[in-house]
């Protein structure tokens, strides 16, 4: 794993920052321009850098929020199958449940946040809408 320049990641920090603050105006067209615009120079291979954790959630959980699900399946995906995470990093395996819970596909949002409860022993929820907890909950 290398570490991205810092002046790149600062540049990519600063259009996701952007990307969310426009997000949480109401402004989905913004927040997706900024978003992709800050993905898009995030050097290939994408799932090399220190920062490829932070980067890749996102990105997807911008498009979870304004319902890109396809796509936020697709970068999670080759993050999963990048092997470039360790066996306990449980928030990819979260972050895909949350999409799959909000395109309401929900037995396949129990399969991945059971996946990420079982790597986290629970810490998963802990940070996160109660909704989620809630649904994982209920499905026992």
């Amino acid at each position: 794993m290398k570490d991205l320049p810092i002046e790149i990641r600062d540049e990519i920090d600063q259009l996701f920052i952007i990307a969310f603050n426009a997000l949480k105006n109401g402004d989905n067209e913004e927040a997706i321009l900024k978003s992709e615009e800050a993905w898009y120079k995030f050097p290939e291979p994408k799932y090399d850098w220190d920062v490829t954790l932070s980067f890749t959630t996102g990105i997807c959980s911008l498009y979870r929020e304004v319902g890109f699900y396809a796509k936020a399946h697709n970068i999670i995906d080759e993050l999963l199958s990048s092997g470039h995470l360790d066996d306990y990093d449980d928030g990819p395996l979260f972050l895909k449940g949350s999409i799959y819970f909000e395109q309401g596909d929900l037995e396949q949002a129990k399969e991945w946040f059971d996946k990420a409860n079982v790597i986290s022993k629970g810490r998963c929820f802990v940070s996160q809408p109660k909704k989620y907890k809630i649904f994982f909950d209920e499905q026992k």
